[in-house]
């Protein structure tokens, strides 16, 4: 009996004390590592009673590129650089010498054609023989629109007269740095400009100050005319390019040159003889002044020469030696 109560004493006990240790977790506030803990206790009893939801579907391939370029570093957002780029072109094309000029004429009417806010003629030669050998040049300045179009067609232009293209180079010049620091220049200038006219509106100084801002504002603006042409000068060079085409005709074994030189020298042959007795009659003539001087004083020589005896100095002839006696 005395071990039947030690027992339920020992009970007591133990359920007394499970109670004093479970008090503390039920009265710990919320927010600290306690009730953190009872907190995810029921959202794990929670999806324990909940049925197993279905696996979320893999997210989309585009949603998943736009997240890893979300998440990447961003690169620094600024304006795109701004290049001013001045382009020329220049063309090698050999044509049959009967049709160079036929091709050549078509470039410059299609030029002409366009106006001169899209192509503008700045030179052109052609210089030979339809019939033997020709040579040709054009320059023009074009929009790059139709100046690309313009190109794509000499090509098969010269294909139709028979001849071909045998060179093509294409330049660039960077004009970015010029025209920016052109414009910083004008801006700088354009303020000054602003400030000495309000300076002029408003000065009451003496008429010799005023006099000297007039000549400063003189100076300003005329230098700004100076920029604002080098300005335009540099934006028409990049609105349009530059394109120089040089014409050749085709080597030909035999032309009506080729015995040229042979016909040069029969027809110059008459006057080949009739230029040698003119230099002759010339030397004759440049001869007879010196012998009307000469020929007389010449005559006088010998004259006074045979009077003395053929001396001409007063020496005498040195008198033999005596004959040696043997």
């Amino acid at each position: 009996m005395r071990q039947v109560w030690v027992g339920f004493v020992l009970a007591v006990a133990l359920a007394a004390c499970g109670a004093e240790q479970s008090v503390p977790v039920a009265e710990t506030p919320a927010g600290g590592e306690a009730a953190y803990g009872g907190m995810a206790d029921m959202e794990r009893m929670q999806s324990e009673e909940a049925p197993a939801a279905a696996p979320a579907p893999p997210p989309p391939a585009d949603a998943m590129t736009s997240n890893t370029a979300a998440q990447a570093p961003s690169e620094p957002a600024g304006p795109a650089p701004v290049l001013f780029l001045a382009y020329s072109y220049a063309m090698n094309l050999e044509i049959p010498s009967q049709r160079l000029a036929g091709v050549m004429d078509r470039h410059v009417q299609a030029c002409q054609a366009a106006g001169p806010r899209v192509c503008q003629l700045i030179g052109s030669s052609r210089t030979g023989d339809p019939e033997s050998q020709m040579q040709g040049y054009l320059s023009l300045r074009a929009e790059p629109n139709w100046l690309n179009t313009f190109k794509g067609g000499i090509a098969q232009q010269a294909d139709e007269a028979g001849g071909r293209m045998v060179g093509e180079t294409t330049n660039s010049e960077d004009l970015t740095r010029q025209m920016v620091d052109t414009e910083a220049r004008l801006r700088a200038q354009t303020e000054l400009r602003n400030r000495l006219q309000e300076l002029l509106r408003t000065s009451r100084g003496r008429l010799s100050d005023l006099l000297e801002v007039e000549r400063e504002l003189a100076r300003v603006q005329s230098e700004i005319d100076a920029v604002q042409s080098q300005l335009a000068v540099m934006r028409t060079r990049v609105a349009m390019s530059e394109l120089t085409i040089q014409y050749s005709s085709s080597p030909r074994p035999v032309g009506s040159d080729t015995f040229e030189p042979l016909r040069q020298a029969f027809a110059n042959f008459l006057g080949i003889i009739v230029g040698g007795f003119a230099a002759i009659i010339l030397i004759i003539a440049g001869l007879i002044p010196f012998a009307v001087v000469l020929i007389p004083l010449g005559w006088l020589l010998l004259r006074w020469r045979k009077n003395r005896g053929g001396r001409i100095f007063n020496r005498r002839a040195a008198a033999p030696p005596p004959p040696s006696e043997s």
